[in-house]
């Protein structure tokens, strides 16, 4: 049986965010047919049943190398530059998981930043997402969108191989979509009770590259519908700041002063978020129009598809096309609180195709405009669309 470490730069403990959820979803998703290491940071960081924990950060290179020596693959979605060479050095296949496009990210991540620090940032994340597409055997990423932004990364640093194109011109077999997946299980009941006014619900936290403000000003516009906007959470899964958090004290202050503006301080726990979810009677959620919005996955939003929640969300992004596309609510122009309000209001006027929860395992009861394709489950979304990426001589990887 293949050997998998996957490594979380984050701690994979009772609250996660993006970057953790992936790891432990994909770590469990692959333990139905592989032995799965899950590598965290962190005394509190778990794993899911059946996989191996290994407590271990990007910083802990000797665990990190002793592991990767013990296993046929390892999946990353970071890694230091200069612990990429003494990866390649041992056996295991690597395979980069670039499903969030980092060097996009550090742009809005530091805007805020003295001159000299944002350069320093942005140069560490450009050379060590230029390391992985160099050294990995096979990268995987979460959209077609993101797959044509390493294509070119990858094209203009002369990355890509001419027998290998020979081979193979579509190049699936170096760079494969595997998409954020939704649980197999339905939303479990529980959390805040629903309020007799519409709730407006921000899954996730308030980071640079967000836009809270045109949310709040919409939710102003619908003050004679009777809804609340609640924030899930403006904090972090962990302790520790980030530079990309400097939204979250505009969203304090303003929800200090507004009586139907709720701020969950802290961090929902993962396995409680559904709660939150099924009580909501609108999910929100809006970002600038930049080029980290361009290539996002905005992961938040599929939880609110899981919910059977629908969605008013900014346009311009993969999952404000497939909201549009697919009848999942609304996608608006970015910083348009005033285009929020008309399909705001219809989202809950008339029955949207989205009107009750994803059950079942796939393929599932109709919902959210037709039963989600098997990939959007996690164990589909680690089958690529063609076994080549499993079959090919450049990387056997279970991915």
């Amino acid at each position: 049986m293949t050997r998998v470490l996957v490594l979380s730069a984050e701690p994979t403990g009772e609250r996660m965010a993006g970057p953790a959820i992936r790891a432990f979803e994909l770590a469990r998703a692959l333990a139905a047919r592989c032995e799965v290491t899950l590598a965290a940071p962190g005394p509190d960081s778990r794993a899911p049943e059946g996989v191996v924990r290994l407590r271990a950060g990007l910083g802990d290179y000797g665990a990190l190398l002793q592991a990767a020596r013990t296993h046929d693959v390892l999946v990353v979605q970071e890694l230091p530059a200069q612990l990429v060479r003494h990866v390649r050095a041992t056996p295991a296949r690597l395979v980069a998981d670039l499903y969030n496009p980092r060097p996009m990210e550090v742009l809005e991540a530091v805007r805020d930043l003295p001159p000299a620090r944002r350069r320093r940032a942005q140069r560490i994340v450009t050379l060590s997402s230029l390391a992985l597409l160099a050294s990995a055997d096979l990268i995987v990423c979460a959209s077609d969108v993101q797959r044509d932004l390493w294509l070119g990364a990858m094209a203009a640093a002369d990355l890509l191989d001419l027998e290998a194109y020979r081979a193979d011109p579509s190049l699936r077999s170096l760079i494969e979509v595997v998409p954020f997946g939704l649980p197999d299980a339905p939303p479990p009941p529980g959390g805040p009770a629903a309020a007799p006014r519409r709730r407006l619900l921000w899954a996730g936290g308030v980071w640079n590259w967000l836009d809270p403000g045109t949310v709040m000003a919409a939710a102003d516009r619908l003050a004679d519908l009777d809804v609340e906007l609640v924030f899930m959470g403006v904090g972090r899964p962990t302790s520790e700041p980030l530079d990309a958090m400097s939204g979250t004290e505009e969203v304090l202050a303003r929800a200090a002063a507004h009586p139907r503006i709720t701020v969950n301080r802290g961090w929902v726990p993962y396995e409680e978020r559904a709660g939150w979810l099924t009580s909501a009677t609108l999910g929100v959620c809006a970002h600038h129009e930049h080029l980290e919005a361009r290539f996002s996955f905005r992961t938040r939003l599929l939880d609110h598809f899981w919910a059977g929640t629908p969605v008013v969300t900014s346009r311009g992004d993969a999952l404000g096309e497939l909201v549009s596309r697919e009848g999942l609510g609304a996608a608006v122009a970015p910083g348009t609180p005033r285009a929020s309000r008309p399909p705001a209001a219809g989202c809950w006027r008339t029955p949207a195709p989205c009107a009750r929860p994803v059950t079942g395992s796939p393929p599932g009861p109709p919902a959210c405009g037709g039963a989600p394709p098997p990939r959007r489950w996690w164990r589909g979304a680690t089958t690529p669309r063609t076994g080549r990426a499993a079959g090919s001589t450049r990387c056997a990887s279970p991915l």
